[in-house]
């Protein structure tokens, strides 16, 4: 059965694609409470309705390893990793990664919009 890791260290959103397929991708770095985790995955949060403040929520999760194992080492936190692709949803303006201890944001940004924007400030 899987369960949420740890703690989330590090979150990283991006956008591939292009306008008309963007995708976005989501890595993120973690802490397992043991060594031994497996199948270790972002899982994302399925809403009826997009969210009011346009964020796409996952968990962090994986399967915690099936014997216990002795020893102190075993009890030491141990870095995980996943990562997710999927379709960009028009609504999405970032992405919040969930563990048992905390959760970190990262804004997502349209590659192609960058001279939009630039020129909208002027």
């Amino acid at each position: 059965m899987s369960e949420l890791v740890r703690e989330i260290v590090e979150v990283n959103a991006s956008i591939d694609g292009d306008e008309e397929n963007p995708l976005l991708i989501v890595e993120v770095e973690g802490l397992a409470p043991t060594a031994g985790w497996t199948n270790v995955r972002l899982e994302p949060h399925v809403a009826i309705t997009p969210p009011d403040d346009g964020v796409q929520d996952f968990d962090l999760v994986g399967d915690r390893p099936r014997t216990p194992s002795s020893g102190d080492a075993a009890e030491a936190l141990t870095e995980v990793e996943a990562g997710w692709e999927g379709p960009l949803e028009d609504w999405c303006i970032g992405v919040r990664v969930h563990a048992i201890d905390n959760m970190l944001e990262d804004e997502v940004y349209e590659p192609w919009d960058e001279d939009d924007s630039e020129s909208e400030a002027a």
